[in-house]
């Protein structure tokens, strides 16, 4: 520590994470002497590395990361002090100059790319990943109720963050394709059952979050199956529907063997809010621009709670006056 390349390395180091090409612009010392130091510093636990590629980036250790450390009364105190100490007005030059190379080569990279980055961030991470991430900001203790689960294809992503998820299908070839997803998956929180929306093989108040996707268009009584899920959510329990918007689309009602023609956002919403739904609020979704057959209806989703006995009568009251999604 008495010397002073150690302790401007310390100062810089505690603010940003550095390569020794990075280190030797900001120090203003040779690749060896800087190499040097470094060596010094990371045996005497003050400083970390970190390899990327050919490079090896350099950081300041957390205090936190030593207080355990034999010894550690010393270390601590320097890495405080690191952090403390005014960076000298060269010294802080220099930093700005190497952060601002390190910038312009980032945007470089990304004006280069930006036509094509959505293809090539799908190629490497899917196309539902930031979907996924959003689960992360519902309870994971829930139990969710996938209802018309079909091939399961909602299943892995259900799973991975939710305690448990039922599956439910009244077609055993489905059943049969999503029992080979969930076991390819390994996923040992999801049980599959048989059943449909007359009548959901799931207890009175079991679910925290039932889903019911592209199903109800399918299933003879709409306000049988809506009356089903009322009965299977637990008071302050959740629902989401997705949905086809109504259409004239015959042709497409005829491949997918539809029973309705979709629904009017607004007639779904008077249909929960009459089976004693609450908090009722729906939004439309926006189609692909890569759907290949431009003949196919419009969807929205729509999601509502359950209401506590207490709450259920000024909840109901409030989704009556419910209207276009954009309001939620």
């Amino acid at each position: 520590m008495a010397d002073a390349t150690r302790q401007r390395a310390l100062m810089v180091l505690r603010r940003h994470e550095l390569n020794v090409s990075e280190l030797v612009d900001v120090l203003d010392q040779p690749q060896s002497t800087i190499s040097r130091h470094l060596k010094t510093l990371r045996d005497a636990g003050l400083i970390v590395d970190r390899r990327d590629g050919t490079a090896i980036h350099y950081s300041l250790s957390r205090p936190d990361e030593v207080e355990n450390d034999r010894g550690n009364g010393l270390r601590s105190w320097c890495l405080r002090w690191a952090g403390d100490q005014p960076i000298p007005e060269g010294l802080a030059a220099r930093l700005r100059r190497t952060l601002e190379v390190r910038r312009a080569m980032s945007e470089r990279f990304f004006s280069g790319v930006a036509d094509h980055w959505d293809t090539l961030r799908e190629r490497s991470f899917g196309s539902t990943f930031h979907l996924e991430a959003l689960l992360s900001l519902l309870p994971s203790g829930w139990t969710v109720a996938d209802i018309g689960c079909g091939t399961g294809f909602l299943l892995s992503i259900l799973a991975r963050h939710f305690k448990r998820v039922l599956a439910i299908d009244p077609v055993d070839q489905m059943l049969d394709v999503a029992r080979r997803r969930v076991d390819a998956a390994r996923l040992t929180n999801v049980d599959l059952r048989k059943g449909d929306l007359a009548g959901i093989p799931i207890a009175d108040d079991y679910v925290d979050l039932g889903v019911a996707l592209l199903v109800l268009h399918h299933v003879p009584a709409p306000n049988d199956a809506i009356a089903e899920l009322m009965r299977i959510i637990r008071p302050g329990g959740r629902l989401l529907i997705v949905e086809q918007r109504a259409h004239r689309y015959a042709e497409f009602r005829e491949r997918m063997q539809d029973r309705w023609w979709g629904f009017e956002p607004e007639d779904m919403s008077g249909r929960l809010a009459s089976a004693g739904f609450g908090d009722v609020r729906w939004r439309s979704l926006a189609t692909a621009d890569s759907v290949a057959d431009a003949d196919v209806p419009e969807l929205f989703v729509i999601t509502a709670r359950k209401p506590t006995d207490s709450s259920k009568r000024d909840n109901i009251a409030m989704d009556l006056s419910t209207t276009n999604g954009d309001d939620s």
